[in-house]
């Protein structure tokens, strides 16, 4: 959901750039990232104490958990699944075969700066597989769109159901990423379904750039060809887009349990309309594990509903921490299945 996305690619290529440059870009991301959770957290606890949230927290009730964390495997269970299936032109793996390269990634995006969790699940997986690394990124960033369409959907419904009047800020924001999710989403499925055409447009112009260039070019769009040759196949591409919706459906469960947790009566449209603002705010860089961001959106999203601000917090905290905590565990989990260290991962995407 980031556009990081755009700069990860290079991170991604065939022929990693030096050393050196991808330290740097993670700096600068780092930083921008440090400066606007700062900011978010300001604005998340401005007018209230933290003492104040504290005690939130320690009236809520958490009974609630055993159905969140239910929720949270069962949505990462159909990411999986989903995964599984988009990674079908290139190879036929078992759920169990891309699971620990996914929950790897979902640490590292909780762990490490600038979203660069999406790179490492790359690398895990095409570490333990020979595939081009092109390739499976093209499907990675096949789910970020799948999943921000689906989710400025529910942004819109959770408004229109509630009866919520969006600031323009936020309405034109998620029509703004809506379309242009969409529009690349269709812009893939075409380039999938005629890819030889591309292909062959990019070849000739190849004729005008430096041979090594243009050889890498029409290798990456080759590969990608291949991850996206799914389109051509109406019942796969039926069950991932029912997937990415009813895998956000459970978070928005998710979001409901919290809420219910500390004795917040909302319509589930509240639900919607706070993941959606969620989402939106996860594009922008932030510091390893959307500390401060998810903060915000929250409370952005509840005061369209009169609630405390205090609650409004505690309940982003509860809902936050019940994630962060077991999908960073799972993820050390197979990291260690693996063989692999925390540093080795990355060092791997400098």
């Amino acid at each position: 959901m980031s556009l990081n996305i755009l700069n990860e690619t290079a991170t991604v290529a065939e022929e990693p750039r030096p050393r050196a440059s991808g330290r740097r870009k993670v700096l600068i991301n780092g930083l921008i990232g440090l400066a606007l959770t700062v900011v978010c957290l300001y604005l998340a606890f401005r007018g209230i104490q933290i003492d104040e949230v504290m005690n939130s927290l320690s009236r809520a009730s958490y009974a609630g958990i055993p159905l969140y964390l239910l929720l949270l495997v069962v949505f990462f269970w159909l990411k999986a699944i989903r995964w599984k299936l988009l990674l079908l032109p290139l190879h036929n793996f078992r759920t169990s075969e891309v699971t620990p390269a996914m929950m790897i990634g979902f640490m590292g995006n909780n762990v490490l700066p600038a979203h660069i969790g999406e790179v490492v699940r790359v690398l895990m997986l095409t570490r333990r597989f020979p595939l081009s690394k092109t390739a499976v990124f093209s499907t990675v960033m096949m789910e970020r769109l799948l999943d921000m369409l689906a989710i400025m959907v529910f942004l819109v419904l959770g408004a229109e159901m509630s009866g919520s009047e969006l600031p323009d800020w936020l309405r034109h924001g998620s029509l703004i990423v809506g379309f242009g999710c969409l529009a690349a989403i269709i812009g893939a499925a075409v380039f999938g379904l005629f890819p030889r055409f591309f292909l062959g447009i990019v070849a000739k112009l190849g004729s005008r750039i430096p041979e090594r260039l243009a050889a890498g070019v029409l290798s990456a769009m080759t590969s990608v060809s291949h991850a996206l040759g799914l389109v051509r196949n109406p019942r796969i591409l039926l069950a991932i887009v029912s997937i990415s919706l009813l895998k956000w459906v459970l978070m928005a469960g998710m979001v409901y349990v919290s809420l219910r947790s500390f004795g917040l009566d909302l319509p589930f449209s509240a639900s919607l309309l706070v993941l959606g603002i969620c989402a939106l705010g996860v594009t922008v860089p932030s510091t390893p594990g959307f500390f401060g961001v998810i903060q915000l959106s929250f409370w952005v999203g509840l005061q369209f509903f009169g609630v405390d601000k205090v609650d409004a917090v505690a309940s982003s905290v509860y809902y936050h921490l019940a994630q962060y905590i077991p999908v960073t565990a799972v993820g050390l989990y197979y990291l260690n299945r693996q063989g692999i260290s925390l540093r080795q991962v990355r060092s791997l995407t400098d």
